[in-house]
């Protein structure tokens, strides 16, 4: 398998695609960027497209490029909070039943609607 570095450049008719010794070529859409690039890139080289694989690096400007990267990390960063928050839940979730609450009061005893209590538990 081999690995190829895509600069996707916005451009008014889409995304230009830049593949290193390879060539270039576009995408309408950014979501079609990656099918795109591999089709590309085992028709230039006559390499089976299930062998492609692509690094996508899609550029729009500085400011933006780099307010995405700040997004994502955000982002995840939310996400880790979400599931630690969610274990720390359902492990008192779990104690304060075993201590006798009802989940009307568990929900209650933790400050969260009763629904989301639940999904909490349920994920």
């Amino acid at each position: 398998m081999a690995l190829y570095e895509v600069h996707a450049r916005k451009w008014e008719n889409g995304w230009e695609l830049r593949i290193a010794d390879v060539g270039v070529t576009w995408s309408p859409t950014l979501g079609d960027a990656c099918s795109r690039a591999r089709e590309f890139i085992s028709t230039q080289l006559a390499r089976e497209e299930r062998t492609v694989h692509v690094d996508l690096q899609p550029h729009v400007s500085e400011d933006l490029d780099q307010l995405a990267v700040e997004a994502r990390r955000a982002l995840h960063i939310a996400d880790e909070a979400a599931r630690t928050a969610s274990a720390k839940i359902k492990e008192i979730a779990y104690g304060l039943s075993e201590a006798g609450l009802s989940p009307s009061d568990i929900a209650q005893y933790l400050g969260v609607p009763q629904q989301r209590l639940e999904e909490l538990v349920r994920d």
